[in-house]
């Protein structure tokens, strides 16, 4: 393995790198990488083959947030938002499991909900005026 230092990495060609990509992630690098991409993930394996890596509790962290929708605010059952669309009211309720319905159909959350209403892809929070 070729093992250029950090700063090497920065100043190397092209080729040099995709040589280095080839000796520590064992295949070539995707087609279309990025030069400087290039270097900040071998220096991040670089570090990591330093430090000795993520530990197993870390990894498990990592894996697990990224799985992890974004939270959302939690609204208290029985909520109801009102708004009219087209001269038509409509008023959707949280349920008791947090999920929102409208017209007996049960959403998870409140933009699936004002997509259902209006058709297109649209903030719930925005379609309902209500700040998250």
């Amino acid at each position: 393995m070729m093992r250029l230092d950090l700063n090497g990495l920065a100043a190397a060609s092209r080729e040099a790198l995709m040589s280095e990509w080839r000796a520590v992630v064992g295949r070539p690098p995707p087609k279309h990488l990025s030069k400087p991409l290039m270097v900040q993930i071998l220096s991040h394996s670089y570090q990591l083959d330093t430090v000795g890596g993520y530990t197993k509790r870390l990894d498990s962290r990592l894996k697990s947030a990224a799985r992890r929708d974004i939270v959302r605010p939690a609204f208290k059952p029985g909520s109801r938002f009102v708004r009219e669309y087209h001269g038509i009211t409509h008023v959707v309720e949280v349920g008791d499991d947090g999920r929102f319905v409208w017209k007996d159909k049960s959403f998870k959350s409140l933009s699936h909900t004002a997509r259902a209403i209006t058709g297109y892809n649209v903030s719930g929070f925005q379609f309902f005026g209500v700040r998250p």
